[in-house]
């Protein structure tokens, strides 16, 4: 027996990835049917997922309020900080 569902997508995710199905000769039913049948065989989300670190916040925070920046003149500037 088969349901059917309705979800709200973002228009240019759905636009997207509606290309890559077509490619595979998919439609976006046939995608999601094959995204929950592997998140119901491996009893988990098919692919990484996770929330930021606190030290990736700390970052993003330093650069919204342009706090302990350091900026390079160019790529070799950049390149000699970090030794390479």
């Amino acid at each position: 027996m088969k349901m059917q569902t309705s979800v709200r997508v973002d228009n240019g995710f759905y636009d997207e990835s509606k290309k890559v199905f077509d490619a595979f000769g998919m439609t976006f039913g046939d995608a999601v049917n094959l995204f929950l049948a592997k998140v119901a065989m491996e009893k988990k989300i098919p692919f990484e997922i996770s929330l930021p670190t606190d030290e990736l916040v700390s970052r993003i925070d330093n650069i919204e309020n342009r706090k302990e920046i350091k900026t390079f003149k160019d790529s070799d500037e950049l390149f000699k900080e970090l030794n390479i």
